[in-house]
């Protein structure tokens, strides 16, 4: 019981809201298209280093040994994740040949980050920096080309509204993670909120909202193609 009380006490509420959308998503997130498939596949990621992350911090009493079992957890959902994100690019018209090559510079300024760059902190941030970079400027590019071709129906569509629900949260905590040496995390914008818990807070429920809002229209156009018996 003291387990129970110590994982529930030392779970933020944004954590409670991330694992509300990935049941909602099991429940009612069409799985037949294959960009569905991936954006359940990210949820999931997303759930399961949320848990481990309370989990560790409960079990793991050892401060160091905490850290390094949590940097590792995040470590791995920055590269997984990023990949599966640049996977749903491709899967909405990027082309091939393109994401190849994000997908080979991504991976390899992570082993850059990790041996060099990075090697002796704790938790290497600039690969989850440089993910979001390749993330953004490819999105707004292809965006600007949608815009440039007049395909407004794509840019309306519901697969549009998901490519573009991260781009808060890879923008805000990019903007920590760039400075991790520095105190700009600490810098207090309202009382008791300093940007690091709204960044983390109030901007991931935003995009985790819009993730809301995606799996319901997935599901209410399933329906209205499939209508129940």
């Amino acid at each position: 019981m003291v387990i129970v009380n110590d994982f529930l006490g030392s779970t933020k509420i944004i954590v409670y809201y991330q694992l509300l959308i990935f049941l909602f998503a099991t429940f009612f997130l069409p799985l037949k298209r294959k960009s569905n498939k991936v954006f359940y596949c990210i949820l999931i990621y997303y759930t399961v280093t949320e848990i481990i992350t309370v989990t560790l911090n409960v079990l793991i009493k050892n401060e160091t040994n905490r850290l390094f079992l949590n940097s590792i957890n995040y470590e791995l959902s920055f590269i997984v994740t990023f990949l599966l994100w640049f996977f749903l690019l491709e899967q909405n018209g990027i082309r091939k040949k393109l994401m190849r090559y994000i997908y080979l510079f991504f991976l390899t300024f992570v082993v850059i980050d990790f041996f060099v760059i990075q090697k002796d902190d704790d938790l290497k941030t600039y690969m989850f920096c440089m993910g979001s970079f390749l993330y953004l400027i490819t999105f707004f590019v292809f965006s600007f080309n949608k815009l440039k071709s007049e395909d407004f129906n794509f840019i309306l569509s519901n697969d549009y509204r998901l490519l573009s629900a991260p781009i808060l949260m890879f923008f805000g905590l990019s903007l920590i993670f760039a400075f991790v040496n520095s105190d700009i995390g600490d810098i207090k914008i309202i009382t008791n909120y300093n940007l690091y818990s709204i960044i983390t807070d109030y901007i991931n429920f935003v995009s985790y909202t819009i993730f809301l809002w995606y799996i319901y229209i997935e599901y209410r156009n399933h329906k209205r193609v499939i209508p129940e018996e």
